[in-house]
């Protein structure tokens, strides 16, 4: 069996992270993530006599947080929906896999690439946004915000992985797009679905005002939502344990390492499932 060659995934990686520089997609995710910092921050400051004109680290990303959970996986499913079902339509996969080129080497190098089309536009968009927030606002809680840059990194790198995954499962661009969309609303729409669930147990909303913590089961099923994880490892990351100014009981296993892995299994998994599916397919 032959080895992997590293040199053909650097090849194709370089490949999709070119294209995406010269259609201007790098160019367009840094100045959206730059500007989405400054105008939340801007937004955010100046509530009182004495604030400065831009918010701090912490209450910039507390905004922030329902707008990217939303922004990045949608991006990241553009990026990666038509990865190969895109190249399998248009026939141009074939001739692709003509040169001596393994599957693995070609979704692996593609994955890299897009991974560092969401990297290097989030590291810049956000970063910038966070330099001049440090230099209006003070830089406390800056190791908060770095921590938040990760983890949209991984969310969206989570996101790619997903919607790769329905690109090689399918051989039609639409359809790999539905499918990515399905699991990205379920995403966005689960934390209501879920404390649906906890009211029609009999609980209240009077009764969460009044402190009482949520049961264990539902921190639980946490997991099966890659936005809600990213919201409360973000909130972890500036020590905060409240939401809507309610605080938290927070069970022990409930922290950032436990969230992280998690998120990281969600994305590693539909790498493999990827790679099996796309060794499998008849072309």
């Amino acid at each position: 069996m032959r080895k992997i060659n590293l040199r053909s995934i650097y090849a194709v990686s370089k490949k999709e992270f070119k294209d995406n520089i010269r259609n201007y997609w790098i160019v367009a995710l840094i100045s959206i993530f730059f500007l989405l910092t400054l105008l939340t921050s801007f937004f955010v400051g100046g509530q009182g006599e004495n604030s400065a004109v831009f918010g701090g680290f912490e209450e910039t990303v507390a905004t922030l947080l329902s707008i990217g959970s939303a922004l990045v996986p949608i991006i990241a499913i553009m990026l990666g929906y038509a990865t190969i079902s895109g190249e399998v339509e248009s026939g141009s996969l074939d001739l692709v896999l003509s040169y001596p080129l393994r599957r693995v080497e070609l979704l692996l190098g593609k994955m890299i690439g897009l991974s560092g089309v969401v990297g290097l536009s989030t590291v810049v968009g956000f970063g910038l946004g966070g330099v001049l927030i440090a230099f209006f606002a003070g830089a406390a809680s800056w190791t908060g915000y770095l921590t938040f840059i990760m983890l949209t990194i991984l969310l969206g790198v989570l996101y790619l992985s997903v919607s790769t995954f329905f690109s090689t499962l399918t051989s039609k661009r639409s359809t790999s797009l539905g499918i990515a969309i399905v699991i990205f609303f379920w995403g966005m729409i689960y934390g209501t679905l879920i404390l649906g669930i906890f009211l029609a147990q009999g609980h209240s909303m009077a009764d969460l005002l009044q402190g009482e913590a949520f049961p264990e089961w539902l921190w639980r099923t946490l997991v099966l939502s890659p936005q809600d994880m990213y919201q409360a490892g973000a909130m972890l990351a500036f020590d905060v344990e409240e939401a809507f100014g309610l605080p938290l009981d927070l069970p022990g296993f409930i922290n950032l390492r436990f969230l992280v892995s998690v998120q990281l299994l969600w994305t590693i998994i539909p790498l493999i499932l990827s790679f099996y599916v796309f060794k499998k397919k008849d072309l």
